[in-house]
């Protein structure tokens, strides 16, 4: 056994553990488990998050030990344990290992995750090129997967075929809001690796909350929004009081292509406010910054990639992503990002980030 699968058995067996605690003693729990990541936690970034994880959990009445309780009464036990050592062991340990790693080499910048926007029609990518470029992906330390299936049946099997491919990667799928068939719903619960994500935009959002949860399934909510209006409505709160009761672990706001990129930092600085001050038992997230603030403290350039259904690879850049012109269709996906230059960016202050 390798020193990586070593840590890994190791850290099985401590989330194990953390869990039977939680659900004896959910305070107790929550708080011990918490010191211990900062123990076992190797890198800046991960010490940082622990460190302000432990903090909140000193208010007595924090929502999150609700957030963190929903989580560990609802869903099954080896769902919890896979999803969370992928995402927080592969991803957020040995995979920013290896981008720093590299990026102390080479003069181009690694995304912490992708963006992988999949189509359903016959000339889009299948889950033969998709489940290439996850390969590639994670041999340049990326393991934190956002899939954008469109509304199409073809869209969501091309998907469920890259996750069950990929069993060391955490994926976030987001259901296409037309998509509510309840075949494929049951069959997107299957994979422990996937947190399913449902559009609160729909009318039965509230039904199929309840069916993910009934079922052990892990899942997050989350809307659109494309402009200044949309933007107020989430800043004032009312989104997130609206998702309380049901609501997952995340909630995420995501920016729609033509939105302005103002209405974007509105949202993020709501988001981040709110996790700060502890408003909700839920994480409120706007997609776009949030993940491009998390790879600031990751890369030494910070950036956001995306991939289209054609294969032409995305930059997120004022608010919105953009086409680069060149593809992943059939060139190795390191080969393409190195021909993005860099662009130096400042993470916000460790008490902004959270």
């Amino acid at each position: 056994m390798n020193q990586d699968a070593f840590k890994r058995a190791m850290m099985e067996s401590v989330v194990d553990r953390s869990l039977r605690d939680i659900r004896r003693d959910p305070r107790r729990g929550i708080r011990r488990l918490a010191d211990l990541g900062d123990v076992a936690a190797s890198g800046p970034y991960q010490k940082k998050f622990l460190a302000m994880a432990r903090r909140m959990l000193e208010q007595e009445d924090s929502p999150y030990y609700t957030m963190v309780c929903n989580a560990v009464r609802s869903a099954d036990s080896e769902r919890l344990k896979t999803f969370g050592i992928n995402f927080g062991w592969n991803c957020l340990t040995v995979g920013t290992n290896k981008i720093r790693a590299r990026e102390q080499t080479q003069t181009w910048s690694i995304p912490w995750s992708l963006t992988l926007h999949i189509g359903g029609e016959p000339e889009d990518l299948d889950a033969h090129v998709l489940i290439r470029l996850i390969r590639e992906g994670m041999e340049l330390g990326i393991y934190t997967y956002f899939l954008f299936p469109d509304g199409m049946s073809r869209s969501i099997s091309t998907a469920l075929d890259a996750i069950t491919a990929s069993e060391d990667c955490a994926f976030f799928l987001f259901l296409p809001p037309e998509q509510t068939d309840a075949g494929a719903i049951q069959a997107l619960t299957a994979p422990r690796n996937l947190m399913l994500g449902i559009s609160s935009e729909i009318p039965q959002w509230q039904s199929l909350a309840t069916q993910l949860r009934q079922e052990g399934a892990l899942y997050f909510l989350y809307r659109t929004y494309d402009g200044p209006d949309e933007a107020l409505d989430i800043a004032s709160g009312k989104w997130a009081d609206q998702l309380s009761p049901l609501a997952g672990i995340g909630s995420i706001c995501v920016a729609g292509q033509d939105c302005p990129a103002q209405c974007g930092t509105q949202v993020y600085q709501y988001a981040r406010r709110s996790r700060m001050e502890q408003r909700y038992p839920t994480l409120v997230v706007d997609y776009y910054l949030d993940n491009l603030y998390t790879d600031a403290y990751i890369s030494h350039a910070a950036c956001l990639s995306g991939v289209y259904p054609n294969g032409e690879l995305t930059r997120f850049q004022d608010g919105r992503e953009y086409p680069t012109g060149l593809s992943v269709r059939s060139a190795h996906l390191d080969e393409v990002l190195a021909q993005i230059p860099s662009r130096p960016m400042t993470p916000p202050q460790e008490s902004d980030c959270f």
